[in-house]
């Protein structure tokens, strides 16, 4: 017997219509659709027929064959109908569905569930209290902690572990990677990084293999070359940084002069102290050294030292002005 899906919805939050809701990354619609092979209309045509309404998530091809062969009359339940050319009759079948909001949270948590036996059958361990999409892949030996979530098309490598409240949102993460209470928004990671505590990494974020991204670091449009370090308290945007660059605390790339974004390029191996500011565009060249403090406003050729500093001016004794 032909089975129709009908466009239906029974509520609506925040100007989504419940069968738009995603369930573990996949709408009610879908999973129905996908589940049973059913056909999607507005309007299903005259005939025999079995019409359901988007609110049975979970529902599987072996259900609706029993239910099929249970009623051989036709029948109105809440979820649908089952037209076989015979009077209608009521009854309160099938009523473990999506009808109010106040379904929601445990068809949440049972969609959460099936998905992390889907990923364990691929090797991978998502330990109660993650949430992990059906659309994601994880690779074999991968770790995914308590709170943490990791939606839409991302993809991570084996022997990844993701802890803390980690969100990673369509990005990839190279294999032996290990990421610690971070954001991951459109990004690429590579191999055998560190990248956490409460690290940000921003749409068109590259990051080489071997990389230390540490806490409160925030890259955005930036190529970070292989073992590059970034330890702390940075902003990385809209940059470019060769291979085994050591960034320093509190170093800004500054890219935004109030009208246009600009690049800086910094060449291998190239050290910046802590507390430095390099004003876009600027190119660093290989090797360079740029003393703690130091503003940068011009290019440094391959292996310059550079340092922008005022003197301090000391006054002996002169504290007790101050704190009197």
């Amino acid at each position: 017997m032909k089975i129709y899906l009908v466009r239906r919805s029974f509520f609506t939050f925040r100007g989504q219509r419940s069968y738009e809701l995603e369930l573990a990354g996949k709408s009610c619609l879908a999973r129905m659709r996908d589940n049973l092979g059913a056909e999607v209309v507005d309007v299903p045509p005259a005939g025999e027929k079995l019409v359901l309404y988007p609110v049975y998530p979970f529902l599987m091809a072996e259900d609706i064959t029993a239910f099929l062969t249970a009623h051989t009359v036709s029948v109105r339940f809440r979820g649908g109908f089952l037209e076989r050319g015979t009077p209608f009759y009521e009854e309160n079948c099938l009523s473990d569905g999506l009808f109010s909001l106040a379904d929601l949270p445990a068809m949440q948590t049972r969609a959460l569930r099936e998905s992390c036996t889907l990923h364990a059958k691929s090797g991978a361990l998502v330990e109660e209290g993650a949430q992990v999409d059906v659309s994601v892949r994880l690779g074999r030996g991968v770790i995914v902690r308590r709170g943490a979530r990791i939606t839409g098309r991302s993809f991570v490598g084996e022997d990844v572990v993701i802890s803390g409240d980690s969100i990673i949102e369509d990005s990839v993460i190279g294999a032996g990677t290990q990421i610690v209470s971070s954001r991951l928004l459109s990004a690429k990671v590579g191999k055998n990084c560190q990248v956490g505590p409460y690290a940000t990494l921003r749409p068109a974020s590259v990051i080489g293999d071997g990389v230390r991204i540490g806490s409160f670091v925030e890259c955005k449009n930036a190529q970070i070359g292989d073992g590059a370090k970034i330890a702390h308290l940075a902003y990385v945007g809209d940059a470019e940084l060769g291979a085994r660059v050591n960034v320093g605390c509190g170093v800004v790339f500054v890219n935004f002069d109030g009208r246009r974004k600009a690049k800086s390029i910094v060449g291998e191996g190239a050290f910046l102290g802590s507390n430095c500011n390099l004003v876009a565009p600027v190119r660093v060249g290989a090797g360079c050294f740029i003393a703690a403090g130091t503003t940068l406003t011009r290019d440094l050729a391959d292996g310059d030292f550079c340092i922008g500093r005022c003197r301090e001016n000391i006054r002996r004794n002169g504290a007790e002005k101050y704190l009197t």
